[in-house]
């Protein structure tokens, strides 16, 4: 797996997992964890609307690879 290059193609991924959210993992570069926190917050967005929530996080050399899993009190 690669990092993504822009927050459509991480929502798209997003969109389109079909498996467990603690089978996904969603690679995103340093350059795309803004200072405002924008773009996390869009793709976090996604994430809720799949009923899951995150689960920490691993800074690697030029990105972090984020972790989900189901979402406890969902609505």
């Amino acid at each position: 797996m690669k990092p993504v290059a822009s927050v459509q193609e991480a929502m798209n991924l997003v969109d389109s997992f079909a498996g467990s959210p603690s089978e996904f993992q969603l690679l995103i570069p340093d350059e795309l964890n803004d200072l405002v926190g924008w773009n996390m917050a869009f793709i976090t967005d996604r994430i809720l609307r799949r009923g899951w929530e995150p689960d920490g996080f691993a800074q690697e050399s030029g990105y972090r690879i984020y972790k989900y899993k189901e979402w406890e009190d969902a609505p």
